[in-house]
């Protein structure tokens, strides 16, 4: 929590996720993250790599990628275990 004007606000954790159209396995990780949302408070955005060339070329072979307030967690076929997204995100969270 972090005061604000006297007021207490939760810090509100932020994820990306760098997808690109017909990434499979960035679906069911974006679908994934909506399913958490439903449980746990952060906020969600994806960003289409192939919209930016240095995204593109930094992240070309290594989609899905996520990132949680800032700092890549987890990339690739890691994510394909929805266990370690689940763990990853819970970590964040709870150390915040």
């Amino acid at each position: 929590m972090e005061s604000v004007l006297g007021a207490e606000v939760a810090l509100v954790i932020k994820v990306v996720v760098y997808t690109k159209e017909g990434c499979h396995l960035c679906e069911n990780v974006i679908a994934s993250l909506k399913k958490m949302q439903e449980r746990d408070r952060f906020e969600l955005t994806t960003e289409d790599i192939t919209k930016d060339s240095g995204l593109f070329e930094r992240f070309k072979d290594i989609i899905p990628v996520v990132k949680i307030d800032g700092e890549i967690r987890l990339a690739g076929v890691a994510l394909s275990n929805p266990n370690a997204l689940d763990s990853v995100l819970r970590r964040t969270l709870f150390s915040a």
